[in-house]
């Protein structure tokens, strides 16, 4: 059985995952992992690097897609599958920088819960902001991640400077999930980023915003599923 990690995103843990690793747990060993106590992406990376298998397929959402070609660029021998969601070819779009750049600010100066409160419409398609299920996920996560670790994952996102040089040198079977309604990594750039990585699968996901796997977790268990699988 193929060995699967999945990277979660930003202020996200396991719960992120919790559809997929129902679903996939019959074709692949799962590991999730853990970036709450590393600083940069790099250290991220190494750090799932650490706790992989020699061999194994890798999955990342929005800050774990970072984490994830940073893999490639250091580690791309022991990828066999990478699937890319809510990702971006290297770093944040301009306005969502400025953007986590006054959320550090707002959360420095103890305004955690109003982030949180203020951004989660910003995260979803606007017909999921008033869904109290997934706002309680999204505010569960966030909480279990800490103010703390949050506020290092956004410092590392905002030192990406640029594109990650490796990507064009991409092999394996890869796909790339973003939402249509995704206005914090938009379609576009999920579009760009296909058409880098050679042979690349593009899959956009009709009513979901940025939170895939969440907003439409059995459509992003079936895509991963039919790639784990090919």
């Amino acid at each position: 059985m193929t060995s699967l990690v999945l990277v979660p995103g930003l202020l996200c843990n396991h719960a992120l995952w919790s559809s997929q690793v129902a679903g996939l747990s019959h074709y692949a060993e799962i590991v999730v992992a853990d970036l709450t106590h590393q600083r940069t992406i790099s250290e991220m990376a190494f750090a799932v690097l650490e706790r992989a298998p020699e061999h194994f397929s890798l999955a990342g959402f929005s800050l774990g897609s970072q984490v994830a070609l940073e893999i490639m660029s250091t580690a791309r021998d022991r990828v066999d599958r990478l699937a890319l969601l809510s990702a971006t070819h290297g770093g944040l779009l301009p306005p969502v920088g400025i953007a986590l750049r006054r959320a550090i600010e707002s959360i420095e100066q103890g305004g955690f819960d109003d982030y949180l409160e203020a951004v989660f419409p910003t995260y979803v398609s606007a017909a999921r902001a008033a869904d109290p299920i997934l706002k309680r996920c999204f505010f569960e996560m966030a909480h279990a991640v800490g103010q703390e670790a949050g506020l290092r994952q956004m410092r590392a996102l905002l030192a990406i400077k640029g594109p990650f040089s490796s990507i064009s040198q991409i092999r394996c079977s890869t796909v790339i999930v973003g939402g249509r309604d995704d206005h914090r990594t938009t379609p576009a750039a999920h579009e760009a980023l296909a058409q880098e990585i050679p042979g690349a699968d593009l899959v956009i996901i009709e009513d979901a915003g940025h939170f895939t796997p969440l907003e439409q977790p059995s459509i992003v268990t079936e895509v991963l599923r039919h790639w784990i699988t090919r």
